[in-house]
This record gives structure tokens, C-alpha cells and sequence, in this order.
């Protein structure tokens, strides 16, 4: 395991970072930001993200999950079951996972096969969604065209080494266009190489939004993850901030850096990617970590999905006895330590009583909350005068 080939945007990140620790203070926001409750609990704000916010091309899977043709995996995608599923010609489709005869799923988990096949009546699918077999076809089925009644097909990419997807089979896609500037810099990270090591998934009862605020600031590090390994190995509080069009960058310095007048040698700082409008990745000088928040069925509820990535093949034996120990440890951390909070935050808010104040010092989590608010304003430019409108216009100061 060769962990010397540091990446092209931590180089360039070190001193702007490294001078951040010597200041004792990092990028900030002009001014505190207020988020109002309703924002977090109202059904009708919550419906309105999901018609445009989520929308948008969302990152469904590290395209090592599914790196070999035949090669899939199941999931939930707020509320729609899919196969992400690496056909025999070497693409990536995102499937409904519902036979076309009466909606049973015909994949759980996850493997590598030729054949999808609903357990009800058999039906059978190929790799690419196509349906190839109908048992006892000439009894029933005899006018049903097979070729009209493959998996339904979402759009989707693979790109930067994830596959992505909208949720409308009507839809069209193009992810450059979603990442803008950031297309090119999440390609600098040669992700298509990265294994996956584990996938978890935990229900949490708070908004979706509550969730990613956790994963956009350092300020909770002390507090939350004062015996674990992320808060003794990071310096809390301290971020740079770099937007890329609806997207932006943190750098998180890393304990290693030091506070001497030069930074140490070597992968002493996190970069934190926040992906509009519900992903973040953060880097570690092995991987890193890709966690997605979506919506569950109330405002108070959301589903988070964490994926330990490697930079290095778990073939490798040195790598794969690395993670064995790594991984259960930075799970405890997001499940332990994150999730409990979460769910503190999330019993308050939905109480009722109290909006939410972003600080200054919580430049990411701001700069999130402006993406997702402008979705809202922009899909309804008419309606200033509207409840979800008046609502959205009052979240610029404290």
C-alpha cells in the first residue's frame, strides 16, 4: 500500500488550510443565518423539495459497487425500489426493481447474475432490464409483446466514478451540467478506481436537511466526537470554503498538519464535498466517505446512506486488514455518535418552538441551505406573496 501520491486538490489546499490553523480561525460567512422551523416540518415545504430540489440528477452509487458486467445491487431511492445493474455490454442502468406482470421486486441484495427473476410467476429479466421469459407464455400471454414490457428504466450516467439518476423515467440527465464546475474537479480524484468496502443505511428520525447540516460543519467535533477517532484526529472549527457553482468544497485540517510555522509532510487535510442537493463526500488519505441524506416519509424522518470507499485495492492484503479494523469504527462514529444527536436535534425542532441559526462559523451548512432555498424560489418566481415564499425570503440574518 503506496499512500505517497498525494491528490492534485490537497496540495493545493495545504496552505490556505495550514495558514487557517496558525489564525485560529477559517473561511466564514458574512452573517449568522436563520432557518425557519417550518422549513424542516412543514409537509407542504417538504413536498415542494421533492418537486424540485430532488429533481435534479442525484448520485445513487460509487461505480465500484457494480464494477464487473452482471455485477448489481438493490436499493431504496426515497421510496422507489431500484437495481443499479451492470448489463452484459458494460452500462450502468438504474431499474425499477417491479416485474412488469403484477410489481413484484425480482432482486434483493446485492451479487452478480444474467437473470432477474420475480419470485411470483417467474417472470425472468436480462442484466439490461429486457424481459426474457414468460412461463407458460402461449396460455396467457400469447398478444403481450416482451419487448414493450422490460424493467422500467431510469435515466442515468455514470460519471466521475458514480452513477447517477433522476427519479422521472420521463426525464433527461446530464450531469455535467448538474456539477458545472465541480465536474472537473471531482475528476481530479480518479474515483472510477476506488473500491467499495461497506455500505450502511440507518433511518433517523429528523429531516434530511438536519442530517446534512452534521456533515457540513466542525464546530460539533469537541462536543460529539470528543472520544472517537474523528475528533482526536481533526482540528475542529476550522474550514476553508470553495463554492464550484451549486456545489462547494471544505478543507478540514487534519491534526497531523501541525501548528509550526510549515505544515508537516504529507495528507494532513479533508476535503468535504457537499453535491446538490443531497450528497457529500469527505476524503481521508486512504478513501474516504460518501454518505447521501434523503427524505423519508414524514419531514421528522430521513434515511442516511454511508459508503466506505478505498483508494486502494482490497485485494491487497495490507489494504483489506486496514479497513477491517477501520470501517466498524467510523460506522460507530456517523451511527453512535451523529445519529443519537440527530435525533435529539430532530425531537426538538419538530416540537415546534424554535427556528434554527446557522453561524458564521457554519459556512458550509449555510451555503447548502441557499441551494436548496433557491430551488424553492425559482420554481415559483410569481408567488412572492406566499406562505412557503414569505418563509423563504426571512432565512438571511439572525
Amino acid at each position: 500500500m503506496n499512500a505517497s501520491a498525494i491528490p492534485a486538490p490537497i496540495l493545493e489546499l495545504t496552505p490556505r488550510v495550514h495558514a487557517a490553523v496558525l489564525a485560529g480561525v477559517g473561511d466564514r460567512a458574512p452573517t449568522t443565518m436563520r432557518i425557519p422551523n417550518a422549513n424542516y416540518t412543514d409537509p407542504q415545504i417538504a413536498a415542494a423539495e421533492l418537486r424540485t430540489t430532488f429533481s435534479a440528477p442525484l448520485l445513487v452509487t460509487p461505480s465500484g459497487a457494480v464494477r464487473e458486467p452482471g455485477s448489481f445491487l438493490t436499493l431504496d431511492l426515497m421510496g422507489t425500489p431500484v437495481i443499479v445493474s451492470r448489463g452484459g455490454d458494460g452500462r450502468v442502468r438504474v431499474l425499477v426493481n417491479a416485474c412488469r406482470h403484477r410489481g413484484a421486486t425480482v432482486a434483493e441484495g446485492s451479487g452478480c447474475t444474467r437473470r432477474f427473476t420475480c419470485p411470483y410467476h417467474g417472470w425472468s429479466y436480462d442484466s439490461d432490464g429486457s424481459l426474457v421469459g414468460i412461463p407458460d407464455r402461449r396460455k396467457g400471454f400469447d398478444n403481450l409483446d416482451p419487448a414493450a414490457r422490460g424493467l422500467v428504466e431510469l435515466p442515468s450516467e455514470e460519471r466521475n466514478g458514480f452513477v447517477w439518476a433522476v427519479r422521472d423515467p420521463h426525464g433527461v440527465i446530464h450531469v455535467h451540467r448538474q456539477l458545472g464546475p465541480l465536474d472537473a474537479e471531482l475528476a481530479r480524484w480518479d474515483y472510477e478506481h476506488h473500491d467499495v468496502v461497506a455500505t450502511m443505511e440507518m433511518k433517523v428520525e429528523a429531516n434530511w436537511k438536519c442530517a446534512l447540516e452534521a456533515f457540513q460543519e466542525t464546530y460539533h467535533f469537541p462536543y460529539v466526537h470528543a472520544q472517537s477517532l474523528v475528533g482526536h484526529g481533526t482540528v475542529a472549527n476550522i474550514v476553508t470554503f470553495d463554492q464550484f457553482g451549486r456545489h462547494h468544497r471544505l478543507g478540514v485540517p487534519l491534526k497531523m498538519l501541525g501548528a509550526e510555522p510549515e505544515p508537516l509532510p504529507g495528507e494532513n487535510l479533508t476535503c468535504i464535498y457537499y453535491i446538490h442537493p443531497c450528497s457529500v463526500i469527505a476524503t481521508s488519505p486512504l478513501g474516504g466517505e460518501l454518505l447521501q441524506f434523503y427524505p423519508g416519509p414524514s419531514p421528522a424522518s430521513s434515511t442516511i446512506r454511508h459508503t466506505v470507499l478505498s483508494r486502494f485495492p482490497l485485494a491487497d492484503d495490507e489494504v483489506a486488514a486496514f479497513f477491517k479494523d477501520y470501517t466498524p469504527q467510523i460506522q460507530a462514529v456517523v451511527r453512535d455518535e451523529d445519529a443519537v444527536v440527530l435525533e435529539r436535534s430532530g425531537k426538538g425542532i419538530v416540537a415546534g418552538y424554535s427556528d434554527v441559526v446557522l453561524g458564521r462559523n457554519e459556512i458550509g451548512c449555510q451555503a447548502a441551505h441557499r441551494q436548496i432555498l433557491a430551488d424553492l424560489a425559482d420554481a415559483h418566481p410569481s408567488e412572492k406573496e406566499t406562505a412557503a415564499q414569505r418563509t423563504l425570503t426571512s432565512t438571511t440574518s439572525g
